[in-house]
């Protein structure tokens, strides 16, 4: 195990009115740093946004290299609550896209008197995985999880929202048509090819199991139908990180929560074929991938086991060897945390966001400056 150096932690967003979460961030070409997080209120139970329809998604801008930021404003706009963690892209024109899946919420009492259908999801199920999981035992929301979640949910639309103003506002807005998959959620952003073409991986929301890939050869005005990337029995693939290397390689990693461990996969033609799956064997998620100055790809994530925290490793070969795990931070008392993203610095720095608790339980936005040991 090896340790980062340098390391400097701070707390960026704090709230204890608030439960934030789940960071995504890009450098833009201006220099600046754009980060998208959730919001919504605290509530006397842990709910992540599959749970609660009061999430919004939350933009800010950084000038310094992560050291102030801008006041977080809501985007789209007020209004668009009941969204996922949300991932940005820079195209070549300079405009910033926010990938965006909203869930479609209905108030339990109204949702009593509907006809049922394949897609909604009660305050039994909803809670489902924090009960199956002890989170909730003994808790009254285990015993009666209408009083703490009296809302059903019914499938969702999946969008991108668009910005000519570095991601300070998001003016326009396109629906990406996921069918016949169910839907179409990523915490991270897609990629563009040397050619202009933005590809886009999705998870199929929300069953949270087919990974897939759209397109775009319009800067995001028109998208492909979805092509499959991985789908496996006992997997449930989610999440996926993505990066074009400097050898033109793609490279992807996703999540599997069945499993519990992450996969990768990758395109040497562009995004035409991609290479067989492969079980990297890390318990840590989810990933984000970026680029270091030497050409080394680093890859972040969540550390949920003892002793919790923000772990990395990285490779000088495109992702087929990576290094031995490098600790961020450790000590964190508890796995609600991670969703790290890696901003390398002009200095040599590297600036990791990413979330969790603080000591008395109030989920923030933080941030750790650290450097590659030698």
């Amino acid at each position: 195990m090896i340790h980062a150096d340098d390391v400097e932690h701070a707390v960026l967003f704090r709230d204890p009115h608030s439960y934030l979460a789940h960071p995504d961030a890009i450098r833009l070409a201006d220099g600046g740093i754009a980060m998208v997080f959730n919001k919504a209120p605290r509530r006397e139970i842990i709910m992540h946004p599959p749970q609660d329809p009061m999430f919004m998604n939350v933009v800010t801008r950084s000038e310094d290299d992560g050291e102030t930021w801008s006041p977080p404003e809501v985007a789209p706009g007020y209004g668009w609550t009941g969204t996922e963690c949300a991932g940005l892209t820079e195209l070549p024109d300079g405009q910033v896209m926010l990938n965006q899946w909203r869930g479609t919420w209905i108030p339990l009492s109204r949702a009593r008197t509907m006809e049922a259908e394949p897609l909604m999801t009660w305050p039994a199920e909803l809670l489902s995985p924090w009960i199956a999981a002890g989170v909730y035992s003994g808790h009254d929301a285990e015993r009666n999880p209408e009083a703490h979640a009296p809302w059903v949910r019914n499938g969702g639309r999946c969008f991108v929202h668009f910005s000519r103003d570095g991601a300070r506002s998001f003016a326009e807005t396109v629906e990406i048509d996921t069918a016949p998959l169910i839907g179409g959620y990523g915490n991270r952003g897609g990629v563009v090819t040397p050619g202009g073409r933005i590809l886009l991986p999705l998870t199929d929301a929300y069953r949270f199991a087919t990974l897939f890939l759209v397109t775009s050869d319009d800067m995001g005005r028109t998208w492909s139908a979805p092509t499959v990337l991985a789908d496996a029995e006992g997997s449930e693939f989610e999440e996926p990180a993505t990066l074009i290397t400097r050898t033109g390689r793609i490279l992807m990693i996703l999540r599997d929560n069945g499993l519990r461990t992450m996969h990768a996969i990758h395109s040497d033609d562009g995004g035409a074929t991609w290479s067989p799956r492969r079980d990297l064997q890390t318990a840590g998620l989810p990933a984000h991938l970026a680029e270091l100055a030497d050409g080394r790809i680093l890859m972040t994530y969540g550390w949920r086991i003892p002793d919790h925290g923000i772990r990395a490793v990285w490779s000088d070969d495109d992702g087929e060897t990576w290094s031995e795990p490098v600790v961020i931070r450790a000590g964190m008392g508890n796995g609600n945390l991670g969703y790290p993203c890696t901003i390398p610095c002009g200095d040599g720095s590297l600036l990791t966001l990413y979330y969790g608790e603080d000591g008395d339980r109030t989920t923030c936005i933080l941030r750790t400056r650290w450097s590659l040991p030698a």
